[in-house]
């Protein structure tokens, strides 16, 4: 009997006790957030060791000859700690005292273009070169053998790496000082010019500081770029021309219209019946019909239809990228030649000066525009400073712009303070600004991405913004938030945590959400500005939800059906959510209230909205009793949840 008391008094304390740990964890992280620099502890890493003989590096340490902030063997120890944190997470002490089990950074070989690594002893000495770095050197070791290989990665006795850089110019060849003083933003355009015409990379010294001033100028990057650990300036205080981007990473061949050979398609269509000279994205347009015409405080007239479609030489449409209307007519189609090979740009930690303009929505695009298609940007970083009273927003710092097959990844971005205009409906409004954006861009995927600020906190405007996008995804990002602005069709997003504006969708197709935690009013916002429109499923697979606010939803959706967005609104088809915790202890609804009018089946709305065919939830827990219902909207919700 006393067994049967004192078990049911431990299920009462464990009862008690389970919210106040979940409310502990919670502060943890909070703390943890509000330091920058947050990793998603969700990202999924090649390696669960790196030893030496046999020996943990947990053991071992970095020595270098000088660990001043910015020398050549300091930004050296720093990279080889970022190359074993990429690969297994670990990172190792850097100190200029000799020590028994070591990473050595020796003396470089001024006058050779090579690398090497070599393991003596048990010890492992690196040594490179003051002419092309030894953070290259110890960053390509990274990628041609660290990160490629699985479990175990042993340093054994005799094992020596050696790489040799040809083909380059650096951008001192062509008068760039350095110096964080000097405008070398014409001397950065020659530089990219001369390796463009002559299929050389570019390096940037891994010590140097660059400035790039307000001059209207573009510096086109045609060839493999290599910023390593060099840092560069970007002062937009005094701007020539705030539309012209500092690097545009070009395809090598240009667009062209062919609008007068492709014919009426229909959403079913799968060939634009005209051939091209080889695979290319294709962007349609009709201008006689308008689509997203938004609601709120940024009312519009909406924008003309738009569609992006992967197209082969023979003019068959991918079924990657279908067609999502119907086009009974076009006036406009555009084809971006795809470049084959893969053209990558690394590393690069820059600083842009803030604008201080005044807060109105006149927008800078001061930073690197992606018009490549199989182009890899890894290991950039990106700060903002001097951001004051006032502020014109950003278009992006990294931007994709009709391409397909970009990868971003190991990056490091930061939100933009939000700053208010009065809005298109005569109210004041938040301006979007950002330092993420892609535009019909098809297969972009950011991988273990993250940001330098607080990504809960909403003095910052959410980090990204996309339209007219397919096939986008996150994977291992910690970052304010996933948007869709004008639509995508297919979002992924694994291992990730966002943050305080979540996951905003407009669009169409799967989308799918797993291992990710999302702190925000809401797990899933579909924007009522555009409908809360999500044609097709969403899937969520073990993931947490902390809501910031007073409800629990995890699909906020709101849209007052006497709107014409230009589409029917859909919400989404199929729900599939197995494996969700919500931090909460109130109602828990897989929706919200969508139409607070629409409440009895006879509400006569005039423009419906689409309800889901299917809601099924498995695995669901909250801090107490773990129980969850469709939604308070129950004549526009016939759907019941099944598991």
């Amino acid at each position: 009997m006393f067994s049967r008391i004192f078990a049911v008094f431990m299920c009462i304390v464990s009862m008690l006790t389970a919210p106040l740990s979940q409310l502990f964890a919670e502060m943890e992280l909070k703390i943890e957030l509000s330091n920058g620099n947050y990793e998603s502890p969700y990202i999924v890493r090649p390696l669960e060791e790196i030893t030496v003989n046999g020996v943990s590096i947990d053991e071992y340490c970095v020595v270098t000859s000088d660990s001043t902030e910015g020398s050549l063997y300091f930004n050296a120890a720093k990279t080889l700690n970022n190359e074993f944190h990429k690969a297994c997470g670990k990172e190792l002490a850097i100190t200029e005292e000799a020590a028994e089990k070591c990473f050595i950074i020796s003396a470089t070989l001024t006058d050779t273009d090579s690398f090497n690594l070599k393991v003596e002893n048990g010890n492992i000495y690196i040594t490179g070169s003051t002419k092309t770095g030894i953070s290259r050197g110890i960053a390509a070791f990274a990628d041609e053998v660290l990160l490629i290989s699985e479990g175990t990665f042993n340093f054994e006795d005799g094992y020596e790496y050696n790489k040799t850089f040809t083909d380059f110019v650096t951008y001192e060849q062509f008068g760039a000082v350095g110096d964080g003083k000097t405008d070398d933003f014409e001397a950065i355009v020659k530089t990219h010019e001369y390796a463009n015409e002559n299929d050389f990379a570019v390096f940037a010294n891994e010590t140097a500081t660059y400035y790039i001033g307000g001059a209207n100028k573009t510096a086109y990057i045609k060839t493999d770029t290599d910023w390593s650990t060099a840092r560069f300036i970007i002062d937009d205080t005094n701007v020539e021309k705030i539309g012209a981007w500092v690097f545009n990473i070009a395809p090598s061949e240009s667009s062209y219209s062919i609008t007068d050979k492709v014919t009426p398609l229909k959403i079913d269509a799968t060939n634009i019946g005209t051939t091209l000279p080889g695979k290319s994205l294709v962007v349609l347009t009709d201008s006689n019909v308008k689509r997203y015409i938004r609601k709120g405080a940024n009312q519009n007239s909406g924008s003309s239809q738009a569609d992006v479609i992967l197209v082969d030489e023979n003019g068959n449409i991918s079924p990657d990228t279908p067609l999502i209307w119907d086009f009974n007519a076009i006036t406009g189609a555009t084809a971006y030649p795809i470049d084959t090979e893969v053209l990558t740009v690394k590393g690069g930690r820059f600083t842009t000066i803030a604008n201080g303009a005044p807060s109105e929505y006149n927008y800078y695009t001061r930073g690197i525009q992606v018009r490549r298609s199989n182009t890899v940007i890894d290991g950039i970083y990106h700060d903002v400073i001097n951001e004051g009273e006032t502020g014109a927003p950003y278009s992006a710092f990294v931007s994709l712009s009709c391409c397909a097959d970009v990868t971003v990844k190991n990056g490091t971005f930061t939100g933009h303070k939000k700053y208010s205009t009065i809005g298109s409906a005569g109210t004041s409004v938040s301006m979007g600004t950002y330092d993420i954006g892609a535009a019909t861009a098809v297969n972009a995927s950011f991988i273990n991405c993250k940001q330098t600020n607080d990504i809960t906190d909403g003095d910052y405007w959410g980090i990204a913004g996309t339209n007219y996008c397919k096939n986008l995804m996150y994977d291992g990002c910690a970052f304010s938030r996933f948007d869709a602005h004008q639509g995508v069709l297919n979002a992924t997003i694994k291992n990730s945590v966002l943050g305080h504006h979540g996951i905003k969708l407009i669009g169409m197709g799967t989308a799918l959400i797993e291992n990710t935690t999302v702190l925000s009013d809401s797990f899933v916002d579909l924007r009522a500005d555009y409908g809360s429109t999500w044609n097709g499923e969403l899937i969520i697979r073990n993931c947490k939800f902390y809501p910031t606010g007073v409800k629990n939803n995890i699909v906020n959706a709101e849209n007052s059906e006497d709107h014409d967005f230009g589409y029917t609104c859909y919400l989404p088809q199929r729900v599939e959510i197995d494996g969700f915790f919500v931090r909460s202890v109130g109602m828990n609804f897989v929706f919200s209230m969508v139409n607070s009018k629409h409440l009895t089946s006879f509400y006569d709305a005039e423009y419906p909205v689409v309800p889901p065919q299917e809601i099924t939830v498995n695995n669901f827990s909250d801090l107490l009793f773990g129980q969850i219902s469709v939604s308070m909207n129950k004549a526009i919700f016939k759907t019941q949840i099944s598991s």
